[in-house]
């Protein structure tokens, strides 16, 4: 409680984000990704290894097309996402690797990151924490040689702190045939938040009863009701009801607010806050899949990503990947 009433007086504006028209027709794109899954030497929790990947997906922005423009609009990693976390008595917005802090109890809070942010589980680690997965979001449509160029950069990267990491097939990899696909829906219309997200929580419990939907171990599915869920908790007080839900309105807005102040934008990236505007994301799953209708929203975005030769790489920095794939590719 103490929490909440902290971030409350911090609040003073509220959360407002220009409405954009809504499209004629869904827009389909599949070349604005391109995913790199790393082994480390001795899995993913190494202290040395994650300062050392800090630096190496630092130095992807500089990675230039053959426009000379850089390659990436966005990093998504370990190495360079900010979340929303709870720390003794404070709330912050805090890189999830934090170097002053790969101390064992700072690696043990690391782990529990990954494993209850519903923005990086799965997403940014394998379940066996064996791999860690680079989401790499293009400025421009995805070719083979500007995929070539990122993993080449960042796999010399490692090399040159001391690795050992070749590229493999990326039928190697633990997101090997699998999709992720993003909808976006859009709506004219004034929207009840809580009443969305209720439409949202009952498309979300079809589609993960879905034969194509992924399992635990290999992806999820999420949108903003996971991470208002996340931020109930880590914010406490009474924001949430029993079905996981904001208690009303109120709660709902207070959350946005209090993400606002601390800087965080992933909830508006999943839903604007006058809710016109959502996200729902399918990760890991193995068969493309259908749009849900979503009552009274329009589809008018649809992202897919698939773990092709061109989008999917892997880098392996284990001692047996020298035996075995060094001369794969």
């Amino acid at each position: 409680m103490r929490r909440l009433q902290r971030l409350l007086l911090a609040c003073s504006f509220a959360c407002s984000l220009p409405l954009a028209a809504v499209q004629a027709q869904t827009v389909m794109q599949d070349n604005e990704w391109q995913v790199i899954s790393l082994y480390p030497p001795h899995g993913v929790y190494q202290a040395e290894l994650l300062v050392q990947l800090v630096a190496a997906v630092e130095g992807l922005w500089q990675v230039q097309g053959s426009d000379g423009q850089p390659l990436l609009r966005t990093i998504d990693s370990l190495a360079s996402m900010n979340v929303i976390v709870a720390q003794q008595e404070e709330v912050r917005f805090r890189r999830i690797i934090e170097k002053g802090e790969l101390n064992p109890a700072g690696m043990q809070r690391l782990q529990a990151l990954v494993e209850e942010h519903p923005l990086v589980q799965r997403r940014l680690v394998s379940a066996d924490a064996q791999a860690t997965h680079l989401w790499l979001r293009l400025k421009q449509p995805a070719t083979v040689a500007g995929s070539e160029q990122l993993s080449e950069h960042l796999r010399a990267s490692l090399n040159a702190a001391g690795n050992r990491c070749v590229r493999v097939a990326n039928e190697h990899g633990p997101l090997a045939g699998r999709y992720m696909t993003q909808w976006q829906y859009d709506t004219p219309q004034r929207v009840d938040g809580v009443a969305a997200l209720q439409a949202l929580a009952e498309v979300q419990q079809q589609l993960s009863h879905a034969p194509e939907a992924p399992d635990a171990d290999h992806g999820r599915l999420y949108s903003v009701l996971d991470l208002l869920s996340y931020l109930g908790t880590v914010l406490g007080g009474d924001l949430l009801g029993a079905d996981g839900l904001p208690q009303n309105n109120a709660a709902l807005a207070q959350m946005y607010m209090m993400a606002e102040s601390l800087r965080s934008r992933d909830l508006q990236t999943l839903a604007r806050p006058d809710f016109r505007q959502l996200q729902l994301v399918v990760l890991g799953h193995k068969a493309p899949l259908s749009a849900p209708p979503l009552a009274q929203y329009q589809l008018t975005h649809t992202s897919i990503w698939t773990a092709s030769a061109r989008d999917y790489h892997v880098l392996d920095c284990r001692a047996q990947a020298l035996v075995t794939s060094e001369n794969s590719l």
